[in-house]
């Protein structure tokens, strides 16, 4: 007889014919069902996981060509890349000229504010190096087109010196229609045009929020206009030069302000311009800075108290003036490395 009181083989019969019969409850014989364990999958992250914020300080970080690749992954990608302007703008065109092929790509990025695309642009437009135009009006078409981005390159150009003139300054060519003369001719129109728009003086209504940047921009390109003009040897375009570095000095450019201050220090020795010097350096002109602090005139600089001088000196670390901020986006001369194949230094 079993634990259970049964008969003996009874057991055996029950197993053969159900299922088996449980003699006791001991640890041997009898025990809980385990719980059974729901494992879960792992979750497979992505770069679509991330916060569109990552997404773009990662899409900003690439190049063009990337870029591009990017978008033809996944509808979200191209959503991104296609509906926000921050990402062309940050675009790398490093190694990359404009060409007929990729001309609508640098023309989107530099419309999207991309500083290098169209820097790149003007120049490929002013020395006709990949963007080949016929013969036939040339100079007229490429011109106006490589003033109007050299004219945003200068807008992009924000708290920066300006620079475009380096591109269309003498000799010009003599011989037929010479392009950086049609490109300083249409920047010198587009000032005029903006000197006579309502743009500038408002204080209120939908004026407001560009007169302050419509100042800048025309100061920019009053100054390369007046650089450009220095440069000639004749008096009367000297003398074109001297205006236009007052009116854009008059529209707040401090290094018009600063050739100023040094045409007058060069001919008054007795007062070379205090009040003009006070102005710059209160405002951090970095280019006037050094010689302020190195100017004695009879005993006392600049004809007023020592403290203009100090604070001059305190930038000035050794005597030498502190690097001015560099002109443009970060690093033009490193992403500008790959130029038009024939350089740009010739006379057009």
């Amino acid at each position: 007889m079993d634990g259970l009181g049964g008969p003996p083989g009874a057991g055996d019969e029950d197993s053969a014919a159900g299922p088996p019969v449980i003699h006791c409850r001991c640890a041997k014989c009898f025990c809980y069902p385990t719980k059974r364990r729901i494992r879960r999958r792992p979750r497979n992250l992505t770069i679509l996981s991330l916060p569109e914020d990552v997404l773009f300080h990662i899409l900003k970080w690439l190049s063009v060509g990337d870029i591009l690749a990017v978008r033809a992954v996944h509808s979200h990608l191209k959503y991104l890349v296609d509906n926000h302007a921050s990402v062309w703008a940050c675009a790398s065109f490093q190694e990359l000229w404009p060409s007929p092929r990729n001309l609508k790509l640098f023309e989107r990025a530099a419309e999207k504010g991309n500083f290098e695309a169209a820097v790149k642009l003007g120049i490929a437009y002013l020395y006709n190096e990949g963007l080949s135009v016929s013969d036939e009006a040339r100079a007229e078409v490429n011109g106006l087109k490589a003033s109007r981005f050299f004219s945003l390159a200068e807008r992009l150009n924000v708290g920066a010196t300006p620079f475009i003139w380096l591109f269309i300054r003498p000799p010009w060519s003599v011989s037929g229609s010479c392009c950086k003369a049609v490109v300083h001719e249409s920047l010198r129109a587009e000032c005029q045009l903006q000197g006579a728009s309502p743009g500038e003086g408002h204080t209120g209504g939908w004026h407001a929020g560009r007169s302050e940047p419509h100042r800048t921009h025309r100061a920019s390109l009053l100054h390369c206009l007046g650089r450009v003009l220095s440069l000639f040897e004749d008096e009367e375009r000297k003398q074109q030069a001297q205006d236009l570095f007052e009116e854009s000095a008059n529209q707040g450019c401090l290094v018009s302000s600063y050739l100023l201050w040094e045409r007058d220090r060069r001919t008054d020795v007795s007062g070379p311009g205090s009040r003009e010097g006070r102005i710059c350096v209160g405002q951090r002109c970095h280019l006037q800075m050094g010689p302020l602090a190195r100017f004695r005139p009879y005993g006392r600089p600049l004809c007023c108290s020592w403290s203009p001088r100090s604070r001059c000196a305190g930038a000035i670390p050794n005597g030498c003036p502190r690097q001015p901020p560099s002109f443009g986006c970060k690093g033009l001369g490193r992403r500008l490395t790959c130029g038009p194949p024939g350089g740009v230094g010739r006379n057009i």
